[in-house]
């Protein structure tokens, strides 16, 4: 595979991504529930927000 054809193909899945997360947050509004900052569940702490490690997040 050349870089070319990589481009394209991880062209298609970016566009793919940001279809369906478009979709999903237009099926979310349509119910009426609230929308949540992207990037994990909402409330969410610990060591993944303040940049810590993946031991430091298990405590």
């Amino acid at each position: 595979m050349n870089a070319e054809e990589l481009r394209r193909r991880l062209g298609g899945f970016q566009r793919g991504a940001r279809e369906g997360h478009r979709d999903a947050a237009a099926e979310i509004a349509a119910r009426g529930e609230p929308a949540r900052r992207h990037g994990g569940p909402a409330g969410q702490t610990g060591a993944q927000n303040e940049g810590g490690t993946v031991e430091e997040a298990r405590g």
